[in-house]
């Protein structure tokens, strides 16, 4: 009978065969310490644009901050950023609504903020490298023009949830307000040199040799350039990590290292739909998966993130096993949950 050592080779192996994948990576750990093994694609890089699951890291230095009492969830916004920057954002019912957004509210998507992301939607017919090597990113506050340039769909807190970039674009400026510094430093300071997490940085218009020397990019069958896209996200999804360091970190956050149970909690309560078997917290999904694709002895309630670039990161918080994995492709989300189905099962 095969190890899982070997199951989890076969599969990665496997799925890295399949055109659309690029550079796949993968590790599997689990809490006991029996179980740490990974797996690259022949000849690929160490480092990868690890996108949206940013937003967890974002989170964390947030959530340490209402650990330790400096902030609050329920905090109206515009007591910590300029009101300037929230008006507009939110109008509903004739009403501007920048005095009611809240920190849980964009960092949980529920501040009903417009999506500027969407704005910036790439047609797949079009020359992805070209377009996206030519463009040159944006601000923070051409993020935020933008985003006042659409409808919201919903008052802040009024028991909705919907994905919204922009959010996350508040969750940076907050988090650089309020330990005074830039969101690489606080990264940097607060996480990554504390966790020994030396193979990841944020990419910025600064650091853009990092996305050269990173695991090649795929949208669709072509080349993805979008250096300076990338470095504009900020705590939405600029980290470039390894598969080594991201497992470090989540186990850091399930195992009780970086934020105290009460907290974790905190961040996981008042859960509401985001994405089909997806629910969000506070900068952490909740991913349900039936039993039959994991193989875990109950339903997979699985805790995390996942990113456009085709990564995941999550863990089941009862039996401690955790995945991390690539495949480097932004427009295969179905593949990259089939590595994590798989990978959970072959690690049983």
């Amino acid at each position: 009978m095969p190890s899982r050592e070997q199951r989890l080779d076969r599969l990665a192996a496997r799925i890295s065969r399949d055109p659309r994948v690029s550079e796949l990576q993968l590790r599997v750990t689990d809490r006991a310490g029996t179980l740490d093994h990974g797996w690259a694609a022949p000849g690929s890089r160490a480092s990868h644009a690890i996108a949206s699951s940013t937003k967890t890291f974002a989170a964390v230095l947030v959530l340490r901050r209402v650990a330790a009492g400096d902030l609050a969830l329920e905090q109206p916004l515009a007591s910590i950023l300029p009101r300037d920057d929230l008006v507009g954002l939110n109008r509903v019912g004739g009403v501007d609504r920048a005095d009611e957004i809240t920190v849980r509210d964009v960092l949980a998507h529920t501040s009903g903020i417009p999506n500027y992301y969407a704005a910036k939607a790439l047609d797949p017919a079009s020359d992805i490298a070209a377009v996206t090597a030519a463009d040159p990113g944006w601000s923070y506050h051409d993020a935020l023009e933008l985003a006042r340039g659409m409808t919201a769909p919903f008052a802040p807190h009024s028991g909705r949830a919907q994905y919204s970039f922009t959010n996350y674009q508040l969750v940076g400026r907050l988090i650089e307000t309020v330990y005074g510094c830039s969101l690489a430093a606080a990264l940097d300071r607060e996480l990554l040199a504390p966790l020994a997490l030396s193979g990841t940085a944020l990419l910025t218009p600064q650091t853009l040799d990092l996305f050269d020397s990173a695991s090649a990019l795929l949208h669709g069958t072509q080349s993805y350039r979008g250096a300076r896209r990338l470095a504009s996200l900020g705590a939405e999804g600029a980290l470039v990590s390894t598969t080594a360091d991201t497992m470090r970190f989540l186990r850091a956050l399930i195992d009780g290292e970086l934020l105290d149970p009460a907290t974790l909690a905190l961040a996981l309560r008042d859960r509401l739909p985001l994405f089909p078997r997806v629910t969000y917290g506070v900068g952490i999904m909740e991913l349900s998966l039936p039993r039959l694709l994991t193989g875990l002895p109950r339903p997979g309630a699985l805790i995390g993130h996942a990113g456009m670039t085709g990564h995941v990161m999550f863990a089941d918080p009862v039996s401690g096993l955790a995945v991390v994995g690539t495949i480097n492709q932004l427009a295969a989300p179905r593949l990259s949950f089939r590595l994590l189905a798989g990978a959970l099962r072959a690690a049983r």
